[in-house]
């Protein structure tokens, strides 16, 4: 390994675009793409590095290729050669309050429908050199991407143990179930959800399990219920619930406006309790983070992180005495005092 790090520090960095390229998306033509090369060049550029190397880079498996022990060293070398140039370059900027580079993140898609990705765009105007570049993906995928270092980190509806990722509880979100037919959401009782049509989405196996856990005393899960209606975004799926196809379950927030204006109505029996559930933010856990990242990450957390609570005054008695938290309506996460709250990883 020492060898191939000394031969590493002679290596030209203008071949690492390929040969990155090439590591993530595992297909030289594909990697082309994303390097914005043709494939020839790929070739070229990842044929000089194995020459200067004296090793192979990858192994081809028909069309895909993975990388090799040295490919894998090499890529290490290449993350913390560009770690160090981002240290380099935020010390030269350290004297100011401005902000470079890339954060990139993955989320699920209900994500954009929430006020949290319109605030942070609104801060990251005041910094004009950093960039931000957002997956959309599914929670499992998001993870899978963490873990491959391919994103600085990711909004998840789950915490799985995994000893490579860390985990801190971002905000609650409410899910709820809905239908333009207001009648059918007074008078249905929760088991009569497997015989009605529903619309399903990425990720939204997740959300109807969690409803039929919190509403059904029953073993069947989302594979029992009766899917009408399929599409791959969440927008196109609200679509398709006020345009009668089927009922779903979804984000509050992400259903609210067509709740406020009457196309929808939500399931009002059952368990009177909300169903609610952690949103966490997921990181290598041994990785340090850049202070880009670390800013955008604070302005993430700020705009869930409560308020000063004034104190009861010392004649104030009965429940309306002692903060209380509540469930917002508009934006389907705790609040405290109008604010949401930052919850405990």
């Amino acid at each position: 390994m020492l060898d191939l790090v000394k031969k590493a520090r002679f290596l030209d960095p203008k071949l690492f675009t390929a040969f990155a390229a090439a590591a993530e998306v595992q297909n030289f033509t594909n990697a082309a793409k994303v390097a914005h090369m043709t494939q020839s060049g790929i070739s070229q550029h990842i044929a000089r590095l194995e020459e200067q190397i004296e090793r192979p880079l990858f192994k081809r498996l028909g069309k895909q290729v993975v990388l090799t022990d040295t490919g894998r060293a090499l890529l290490n070398y290449i993350r913390e050669h560009v770690a160090e140039l981002d240290t380099f370059f935020e010390r030269l900027n350290e004297a100011s309050e401005s902000l470079s580079g890339l954060v990139s993140y993955a989320m699920p898609p209900s994500c954009l429908l929430s006020g949290h990705f319109a605030e942070l765009l609104q801060k990251r105007t005041a910094h004009p050199n950093l960039r931000v570049k957002v997956t959309l993906a599914s929670s499992p995928e998001v993870l899978e991407l963490v873990v491959q270092d391919r994103v600085d980190f990711g909004f998840v509806t789950v915490r799985p143990h995994h000893p490579a990722l860390s985990f801190e509880g971002f905000c609650d979100e409410e899910y709820i179930l809905v239908s333009p037919n207001r009648e059918l959401m007074k008078r249905m009782r929760p088991g009569e959800l497997f015989d009605e049509p529903i619309v399903t989405y990425p990720g939204a196996d997740v959300y109807y399990n969690m409803w039929l856990r919190h509403h059904v005393a029953d073993s069947r899960d989302y594979l029992s219920l009766l899917r009408t209606g399929e599409i791959n975004s969440i927008e196109g799926a609200i679509k398709m619930v006020v345009g009668g196809l089927g009922v779903a379950v979804l984000p509050r927030h992400c259903i609210q406006p067509q709740l406020e204006r009457g196309e929808v109505f939500e399931y009002s029996a059952g368990n009177e309790k909300p169903l609610t559930n952690t949103i966490y933010v997921a990181s290598l856990a041994d990785a340090a983070q850049s202070r880009r990242v670390r800013q955008v990450l604070e302005w993430f957390f700020e705009m869930v992180r409560p308020t000063p609570i004034e104190k009861p005054r010392k004649h104030a008695s009965g429940p309306d005495s002692a903060p209380r938290h509540r469930l917002s309506r508009n934006t389907g996460v705790h609040k405290r005092s109008g604010v949401m709250t930052r919850r405990p990883a």
